[in-house]
């Protein structure tokens, strides 16, 4: 009988929709009566009569009936892929008419009309496409707002001398203004605002209630809101439950109150925080029981403990980068008190990246850390952490490994917001003893740097509103000059500050800009950048540019000075020459320079109907590395010969002056795509080298061979290697640049 009951109701269904579709006779063209039960939907979409305040993605997350999305699209196109089916409904498509009115009516609309008339039905495909005709009628303008006592008086009234000063702002930020657009989310926001307002000041049984009268005949309404402030309250006592290897007082000494405090609803949600930023806990819950509503108040702390070990392994890509891969082994509570002991692989293996095979950047690395989580007080936390690197990078000429230790400092100002004090002590040994026919020597590091993270965003994990400021100081060799405490052989200063602005411009479009200035002043023996050991040991001190997160048009550090440098080829040590020329095999080696200047601007908007994880993006970056070329009287850039075994085997260009030349700002613009995922978004883009320099559209052998400094070698080895007119460097493809990333640009 049910089933019977189902069967008839949902011919009911069918019949009235083709009743609503068809209308009266000749009302419609297109053959909406013959939907059936294998209809499908081919997609949604929306027509508003006229005025439109909400986004098609926003009106979708109303819905039940769903679409095809862009990957069953993309999959009618690939083999052994079938793309999804969406059944339509016509019980479901009336119920979401019903949820959109609702909808409308929650944000201040009352009488929104809303139907599916103007809906087409391919007959060919039996695919419906629903279009849902909105007019959202006036809107509910708020009228009059009030905060009273239970006694009918004006709340105000209830505080006297600054707490009566600090809720006539509170009230006058937070609360709905006259001639404003009513909507019953707006109304709960306020009525939680001013609860926690309250409870953030003593009163922890304060109640708080909101009632709307409202006047259908002239669209507006009146808020009454009703506050119960209760007693001040004070701690009497903290019940901890549910720790077991975790002692009662590590966890009291994270919390930001104790017994005889003031009631501070703020202070219980930053003890929660603190104590998951233990990763001791699953879960950690902070509230108040029920009890007597009087001067005191119990504060309850529920827990469940983590296991304490834990092993994890992450992989990722990059098109410049390629794999890389880390595993960590974890001890939550080693040793008691909190302390986190971690054990880390990391393995950047260059695999499957877009460079050359011959030259792709490698490193590995095995870091142990210990962290104290409380040092003196519980927004102070250390960090000691001994670590093996070793990298090869053959485009920079880097090769070393390195054995050193980390000590740590972190204050925490803010969440997400910490000051950084940090000492390096390491000391680096070249893989090769001999860099271009120059020996390199092992050497030592001693750097201290300062850093933090200021500001205020209105999500930390993807921001859309607000401002970040990353000022950082790092200095090398003081320690040593100071009195020998630990030896160094860099010695510098280095200043860098990052500004980032986040700019919503609607509910689902953004602007974000970026400014990074920063500079390097070497000093004492580091003060003669020309020498060849002191520019490998600055080689991972200098800025670079280009790459995913920084000035797009180009590669990972591509952009600013390169050294083009490259051996003759030989066969069975007979040079191979092709038209009178020597052949070789060549490479950039990016350079960097003292200082930085870099802009960013990005433009992030809906990707038409594809829904909110999808985005499109435009882009505009521009930056600039230091660097000059050294040149001699007659303007010829300067090179060295590389000698191996007495015999020339190559070149490498000499840099001069650091300086900055405005003139020489490069700039890069390009569009990308974006598709949120629960690990960041995954990040596609495209760039436009705007203004490249005329290096920058040479291959490393066309450079190597065509300039300036080539000529020095060739001459040597008794060969004339003329630059040809017009020079290589012309193709527009050089102008572009892939970049395949995850997570935000900025």
């Amino acid at each position: 009988m049910p089933k019977l009951l189902m069967l008839l109701l949902r011919g009911c269904a069918w019949g009235a929709l083709c009743l609503w579709l068809v209308g009266p006779a000749g009302a419609q063209s297109n053959n909406l009566f013959l939907v059936n039960d294998e209809t499908t939907v081919g997609g949604i979409a929306f027509k508003f009569s006229d005025t439109q305040t909400f986004g098609e993605g926003q009106l979708k997350e109303q819905i039940a009936t769903q679409e095809p999305t862009f990957w069953d699209r993309v999959k009618r196109w690939l083999p052994l892929l079938k793309p999804d089916t969406y059944p339509f409904d016509p019980i479901t498509l009336q119920k979401d008419v019903a949820r959109l009115r609702l909808f409308y009516q929650r944000n201040g609309y009352l009488y929104p009309k809303i139907d599916y008339p103007a809906s087409q039905l391919d007959t060919t495909n039996n695919k419906i496409r629903i279009i849902f005709s909105i007019d959202e009628g006036p809107p509910l303008i708020i009228q009059d707002v009030g905060f009273f006592a239970p006694d009918g008086r004006y709340f105000v009234n209830q505080f006297d001398g600054e707490l009566r000063e600090a809720w006539i702002r509170f009230r006058d930020r937070n609360a709905f203004r006259t001639g404003d657009r009513y909507t019953d989310f707006r109304r709960i926001e306020i009525q939680d605002q001013t609860l926690l307002w309250l409870k953030d000041r003593g009163f922890a049984f304060a109640e708080v209630s909101a009632e709307a009268t409202v006047d259908s005949t002239y669209n507006v309404a009146d808020i009454r809101f009703e506050i119960v402030p209760g007693p001040v309250a004070y701690v009497s006592e903290i019940n901890i439950l549910g720790n077991e290897s975790v002692s009662d007082r590590v966890v009291r000494r994270e919390l930001p109150f104790e017994e005889g405090d003031r009631f501070s609803s703020s202070d219980l949600s930053e003890g929660q925080r603190e104590l998951f930023g233990l990763n001791l806990f699953r879960l950690a819950l902070a509230d108040v029981p029920e009890q007597p509503k009087d001067s005191t108040v119990a504060v309850r702390l529920r827990l469940t403990e983590a296991p304490p070990r834990n092993v994890s392994a992450q992989t990722g890509y990059g098109f410049s980068d390629g794999m890389t891969v880390q595993a960590d082994w974890t001890h939550r509570n080693f040793f008691g008190g909190a302390r986190q002991f971690t054990a880390t692989a990391l393995a950047q293996t260059g695999i499957f990246s877009s460079g050359d095979a011959e030259n792709i950047a490698r490193s590995y690395s095995v870091t142990v850390s210990l962290r104290q989580p409380y040092l003196f007080r519980n927004k102070l936390s250390g960090i000691l952490s001994p670590f093996y690197l070793w990298r090869d990078d053959p485009e920079k000429q880097l090769g070393f490994q390195e054995f050193g230790l980390t000590s740590t400092l972190l204050y925490d100002l803010l969440p997400f917001r910490t000051v950084t004090f940090q000492h390096t002590y390491s000391r680096a040994f070249p893989l090769k003893n001999t860099i271009g026919g120059v020996s390199i020597d092992a050497y030592d590091r001693s750097i201290l740097s300062l850093g933090a993270t200021l500001g205020k965003v209105n999500n930390f994990l993807n921001p859309r509103r607000g401002v970040l400021v990353r000022p950082q100081l790092e200095e090398g060799g003081f320690l040593q000059s100071i009195g020998g405490v630990l030896p160094s052989d860099v010695y510098y200063w280095k200043g860098t500050l990052e500004a980032i602005g986040y700019v919503p411009l609607t509910r689902r479009s953004s602007l974000r800009l970026r400014m990074l200035v920063g500079r390097v002043w070497p000093y004492d023996r580091s003060d003669n950048q020309q020498d060849a050991q002191v520019e490998y040991q600055f080689d991972r001190i200098r800025y670079y540019a280009g790459g995913a997160n920084d000035v797009r048009g180009w590669g990972l550090e591509r952009l600013g000075p390169q050294i083009p440098t490259g051996t003759i080829r030989r066969k069975e040590g007979v040079i191979v020459v092709d038209k009178g020329t020597p052949q070789v095999d060549a490479t950039f080696e990016p350079h960097g320079g003292l200082g930085k200047l870099a802009f960013s601007i990005e433009y992030t908007f809906p990707f038409f109907n594809l829904g909110d994880p999808w985005r499109l993006a435009t882009f505009i970056d521009a930056g600039q590395v230091s660097g000059s070329l050294r040149r001699d009287a007659s303007g010829r850039v300067r090179s060295q010969a590389i000698i191996e075994n007495g015999e020339v085997v190559g070149t490498r260009i000499l840099f001069g002056d650091e300086k900055f030349d405005f003139t020489n700002m490069r700039v890069g613009a390009g569009v990308g795509i974006r598709y949120a995922t629960p690990v960041g978004f995954i990040r596609f883009d495209v760039a436009y080298k705007v203004n490249p320099s005329e290096q920058d559209l040479w291959s490393a052998e066309e450079a190597y061979r065509y300039a300036d400094p080539g000529g020095i070698l060739f001459d040597e080895l008794g060969y004339e290697a003329q630059r040809p007119d017009p020079g290589p460097g012309t193709q527009f493809l050089r102008r572009l640049r892939l970049h395949l990333s995850i997570g935000q640009a900025f």
